[in-house]
């Protein structure tokens, strides 16, 4: 009867063990809320391999966060245009008009900002994740702006 119980509790412990692993890590749950939250602002978070332009640091898992602001205006695209953060902390347009970046008003939380990017269809901004929720508002307020100017 011992060997019973004790192979009963062995079994359990080993079982609610692995479920206890299933459970996605803190960070995990951070960046599925974030993301989340995204949609819900109307902006799309999609993990993509790093454009051929991107020179910084393996990201992670090999992807890198690109929440885009999609433009739905038919027949009224945007033109092509790209500012990347170096890793000194400054701004350079690769691409389009250099007044554009100066005339955006970049938040503290760009640090972890990788690069904005204009296409005829989508607004783009590429970053880290390494915000939270309330760094959301302030970008959809970044390529809001962008839209307006290259408009």
């Amino acid at each position: 009867m011992t060997a019973f119980i004790i192979a009963i509790v062995c079994v359990v412990a080993f079982v609610w063990g692995q479920m206890v692993l299933l459970r996605p890590s803190g960070r995990d749950q951070r960046l599925m809320n974030l993301r989340t939250e995204a949609r819900r602002l109307g902006l799309h978070a999609r993990l993509l391999p790093p454009p051929d332009w991107y020179r910084g640091e393996r990201p992670q898992a090999g992807l890198l966060a690109c929440y885009s602001l999609m433009i739905t205006d038919e027949g009224k695209g945007l033109p092509y245009f790209r500012a990347e953060r170096l890793s000194d902390g400054e701004w350079v347009v690769r691409k389009g008009d250099k007044a554009i970046l100066s005339a955006l008003v970049l938040p503290d939380s760009s640090s972890t900002w990788l690069a904005l990017e204009a296409r005829a269809n989508a607004l783009s901004l590429w970053w880290q994740e390494e915000g939270g929720i309330d760094d959301l508002p302030l970008q959809l307020d970044v390529l809001g702006k962008l839209r307006q100017k290259l408009a």
